[in-house]
């Protein structure tokens, strides 16, 4: 048997050794291709994200600002004062920068106010008194900043009313996904004295309350808003769109575009659960003898 010599020996581990660097350099090298594109991909989802609520807290901070003028808060007019990277919620007829009553509200890092086109070319929407319309119609764009192809346009109507248009909430050439979460109901008594609607998602212990009044005028009940529920933003509009007095019908808009993780989800008015939400496919159903002609849009 031939033997083999030390160096010989020595050589052996030199290309084993060498042998299982490269394995370990190859193996790093997959590794931090893989991390990267799930970061990647990571970023652009919270990115959406980001953009998808900040854009409906505008929509939030706008209806508030209606709200607070229809009831006359302090007697006085509210309006939403925008800038590039920030907005602010102000009491009167004009906005001053100085004024102590003055509520900011910073987009996230990622996003922008990208387009402010409104009527007479200012920077304010500032509602009417009692009536809650506006002079100041037109829209307001939010948009990445790591992307301005990605963006959301607020629209708002001479009426007072503003909301999110369906161009910028749809994916291109596509519709409302009809599904069960969207769905019109009859509230079958008087809405006038109601002060408060919660929502319950008891799976992830999280509550919604929301004061009824400030978003109830001249008959007409509209409340949008976004949730954090575990981690997923909940993007729900609740709002009134009949009222005969002794009975009203009710829409609650939750659907596929921006709710893709389904949440259980309670909604009473007081204390009367009217809707529930289920967890698996998000159906709704109600047990409660006030409500009636439960509908799936």
């Amino acid at each position: 048997m031939k033997k083999i010599s030390k160096f010989e020996i020595r050589n052996l581990n030199l290309c084993e050794k060498g042998f299982t660097l490269i394995e370990l350099l190859v193996s790093v090298a997959v590794l931090a291709v893989l991390s990267t594109s799930v970061f990647l991909g990571y970023s652009s989802v919270s990115k959406n994200t980001e953009l998808k609520t900040a854009t409906f807290k505008v929509l939030d901070i706008l209806n508030l600002a209606r709200s607070r003028t229809i009831a006359s808060l302090a007697t006085s007019s509210y309006g939403v004062h925008f800038e590039q990277f920030q907005y602010v919620l102000f009491k009167g007829t004009a906005y001053d920068a100085g004024d102590a009553n003055n509520i900011f509200y910073a987009l996230p890092a990622s996003a922008e106010v990208a387009t402010i086109a409104l009527s007479g070319g200012g920077s304010e929407v500032i509602f009417d008194r009692l009536t809650g319309k506006t002079s100041q119609s037109g829209s307001i764009v939010v948009r990445l900043l790591s992307d301005i192809t990605k963006s959301k346009t607020i629209t708002i109507l001479s009426s007072g009313r503003s909301d999110i248009i369906e161009s910028a909430l749809n994916p291109s050439g596509t519709a409302r996904i009809a599904d069960t979460r969207h769905v019109h109901f009859t509230y079958e008594q008087s809405i006038a004295s109601i002060t408060n609607m919660v929502l319950n998602f008891p799976n992830d212990i999280v509550t919604q309350n929301v004061n009824f009044l400030s978003y109830y005028n001249a008959g007409v009940f509209d409340w949008s808003g976004t949730v954090m529920v575990g981690g997923s933003p909940q993007v729900l509009r609740v709002h009134t769109h009949a009222n005969t007095g002794a009975s009203a019908d009710f829409s609650v808009t939750r659907d596929l575009r921006y709710n893709t993780v389904a949440k259980r989800l309670e909604i009473s008015l007081d204390l009367e659960n009217v809707l529930n939400y289920n967890a698996i496919d998000g159906v709704a159903t109600t047990t409660s003898f006030l409500v009636s002609n439960l509908q799936v849009q």
